[in-house]
């Protein structure tokens, strides 16, 4: 089951950041879910003012949506790094699983105590 930051990480880096639009099969495509449930979320997101759309033309992340994305990607980066460090077997997989159970300062102090050491 994705997350709604896994949502939001993923129509980041889809759209260049937060700067481009992206479509509903990308982001089903980059999450590998089926249409209808990245619709689904993605219509959420909107209704949480996370997503902007424009009929026919895709949508993209509004400032807070985007704030929340590169949060997500931040955090998942970070965690990837830590478990790269200390030779965890698939660390992106790792990082995917814990990221959404831990906190942000959290992350921060296993940073602080694990990379910049």
């Amino acid at each position: 089951m994705n997350s709604r930051e896994d949502y939001l990480s993923a129509i980041y880096k889809l759209t260049d950041k937060g700067s481009g639009k992206t479509k509903t099969s990308e982001v089903s495509k980059e999450l590998g879910i089926s249409d209808a449930s990245a619709s689904e979320t993605i219509q959420k997101l909107e209704e949480d003012n996370l997503v902007c759309r424009a009929a026919y033309k895709g949508f993209t992340l509004s400032p807070m949506g985007k704030k929340k994305g590169q949060e997500a990607e931040e955090k998942f980066d970070v965690l990837k790094n830590i478990f790269e460090e200390v030779d965890v077997d698939n660390p992106g997989d790792e990082a995917d699983s814990v990221e959404h159970s831990i906190s942000r300062e959290a992350v921060e102090k296993l940073e602080s105590e694990i990379i910049d050491r």
